[in-house]
């Protein structure tokens, strides 16, 4: 009787299975390499570094048919260090993404958690560190933007339209959780995308309130000394971008223009100054496909600040290159170089990756390796 009832209940699993046609997938990253940088603190360095042409991580997604057009979704993303087997983002769990979700056919698809912004997601791509291989390496300086994808928001309802003659939005709330005050913490992010053929468009909003408190990872360091002060003391903190990508043949082109405000300065939290910081940056993207097997990289990109207090103009302007080798699919070797000069009484420093130069410039070359999984 044991022995029926078991396989009875195996053979309902299986059938229930089959019917709701319901998947899980393991997936990952894992890049490691070598960096050289000409200036940190007044030395030139070699250091061994992992995520950088795209963060290492591993991850499960799953979706299950729940029939009339409906499915259920889930996604849990772990961040960690290759090389010493620490978590990322703040020692989450699942720093990166943690969300789980309704989608339609017709009607889009709404996800609640931990999710990522506008910005990063949609903008991202159009960027040298979204698309070329030296990654966060090739943000722009200090990922103030968060093209990198320095942060991610708590706390998240996020709703994807269905595409609609190529043209897709995206519309996320973040609540802050602070009882007696609904909008402190909180952040709203929201986007457009347009593609038809090799042509690609796209429109991205973030404002964050309090972010230093709301999004307490990386960006808003002391030691990021491009927005570093600025985050930290912001009461209010958004980025508009837009990206624009066509593609022919082996060759891609793109160009993407963000710009960044750090609003509500308090001064005795570390800003030493009041009123507001501004970011504007341009940047230009090519890369082309030799081989199938081999891609060649550049960009240009030039940051403008202002800093409403004093008239100060700081400002950036940085070059890139990048060679990218497949060994497969899903395996690949790459070199690329990347060089910042900073004038206005900026600091060169890229940052999140690099500390500060001592000097007006900073060159980074590196060699690395990425899989798939």
């Amino acid at each position: 009787m044991k022995k029926f009832s078991a396989i009875s209940l195996g053979m309902l699993f299986a059938a229930q299975a089959a019917h709701a046609q319901s998947s899980v997938t393991i997936y990952g990253i894992i890049d490691d390499g070598l960096t050289w940088s000409s200036n940190q603190g007044g030395h030139s360095a070699w250091q061994m570094q992992a995520g950088i042409s795209q963060g290492n991580r591993w991850g499960l997604r799953g979706t299950e048919d729940l029939g009339d057009q409906w499915s259920a979704l889930f996604r849990l993303e772990n961040g960690f260090n290759g090389n010493t087997g620490t978590a990322g983002q703040g020692g989450r769990m699942f720093g990166r993404l943690a969300y789980v979700g309704l989608s339609n056919t017709r009607y889009g698809t709404i996800t609640l958690g931990r999710q990522g912004e506008a910005i990063g997601d949609y903008i991202g791509p159009f960027t040298a560190n979204g698309s070329l291989a030296g990654g966060i390496l090739f943000a722009h300086p200090g990922d103030m933007d968060n093209v990198g994808i320095d942060y991610h928001l708590n706390n998240a309802v996020k709703y994807v339209s269905p595409t609609i003659g190529g043209l897709s939005a995206m519309a996320l709330y973040s609540f802050g959780g602070v009882a007696g005050d609904f909008s402190r913490n909180s952040a709203k992010s929201f986007a457009l995308q347009y593609a038809y053929g090799g042509l690609q468009l796209a429109a991205a909003y973030t404002t964050i309130n309090d972010p230093a408190d709301a999004v307490t990872e990386g960006l808003w360091t002391a030691s990021n000394t491009v927005n570093g002060n600025y985050g930290a003391a912001a009461g209010q903190y958004s980025v508009a971008g837009v990206g624009a990508a066509y593609t022919f043949g082996a060759v891609r082109v793109s160009a993407d223009w963000t710009h960044t405000r750090f609003g509500d300065l308090d001064a005795s939290l570390g800003a030493k100054i009041g009123g507001h910081v501004t970011f504007d940056t341009g940047e230009l993207v090519g890369s082309y496909f030799v081989t199938p097997t081999l891609q060649l990289g550049t960009a240009f990109s030039y940051t403008s600040g202002n800093v409403s207090a004093t008239g100060q103009t700081p400002h950036y302007a940085e070059a890139d290159a990048s060679v990218d080798y497949f060994l497969s699919k899903n395996t690949d070797v790459y070199a690329s170089a990347t060089w910042v000069h900073a004038g206005g009484g900026a600091v060169a420093d890229l940052a999140p990756v690099l500390s500060a130069s001592s000097s007006a410039n900073q060159v980074a070359l590196r060699v690395g390796m990425r899989k798939k999984f």
